[in-house]
């Protein structure tokens, strides 16, 4: 009795073994894993100008009323090539008084320094040259960044995202055909990035109204709207 009901017990121990197995091999899913990247080329139909009026001087009162002088020349010249006062702003600015050090390392003090920044955003990119030169010439001292940029980034970027997902679905095709095999479905779909790449030029000049003597030369280029996706996408068996 005992012998028959091991026997039994041990054959439906193998069944279940067996089905485990099976389900095992039944759920089991061949997959291929890739990534895939697009870029679109794109124009730039923006720009952002960042302009520094820097003053110095032993009368603190005075040098504020200079700055503040020079900035409103600024704004006014700006404006006068027909860029709307609300596409010019003023920020960061800094009242700060400096030294030199001596020869025995004793702080002297030197006066006083205001530091104002004029933005300004630019539709019309054939004017750049002339924003930058009309700052020069009328108070600032400093052209700090010129950076272009898209209004409408998301359309660029949506069809960078669009190339990505191609690219990838490409790839995996590929390397399915090679094996004998072919994609059946996508089981899952990650998207890494989608940005646009700026050309941006930094402390691009630090000049006086005098070395403003031909309109600054200023060529936008193209911009690069760049995505990436990892696509695990399942194959035949």
């Amino acid at each position: 009795m005992v012998k028959i009901i091991f026997c039994a017990t041990f054959i439906f121990a193998m069944m279940i073994g067996v089905n485990t197995t099976s389900a095992a091999e039944y759920m089991y899913t061949p997959t291929i894993s890739v990534s895939g990247e697009g870029v679109v080329e794109a124009p730039p139909d923006v720009a952002t100008i960042s302009v520094g009026v820097v003053s110095r001087d032993r009368d603190a009162a005075k040098v504020q009323n200079e700055n503040s002088r020079a900035a409103n020349n600024v704004i006014n010249a700006i404006a006068s090539l027909g860029i709307d006062r609300k596409n010019i702003r003023t920020g960061n600015y800094n009242f700060r008084e400096i030294f030199h050090s001596d020869t025995n390392h004793k702080q002297i003090f030197d006066g006083y320094e205001v530091t104002n920044t004029v933005t300004i955003t630019v539709t019309d990119l054939n004017k750049v040259g002339r924003v930058i030169d009309a700052a020069l010439s009328n108070g600032a001292n400093a052209v700090n960044s010129l950076h272009f940029g898209i209004r409408d980034r998301e359309k660029f970027q949506s069809e960078a995202l669009r190339l990505a997902v191609r690219d990838a679905r490409k790839k995996a095709e590929i390397a399915a055909a090679e094996l004998g095999k072919i994609i059946v479905s996508v089981k899952n779909v990650s998207i890494n990035s989608a940005s646009v790449t700026m050309p941006r030029m930094e402390k691009m000049a630090m000049m006086s109204a005098n070395d403003a003597t031909f309109e600054t030369p200023i060529e936008s280029g193209t911009l690069n709207c760049s995505a990436s996706v990892h696509v695990e996408f399942e194959i035949s068996r």
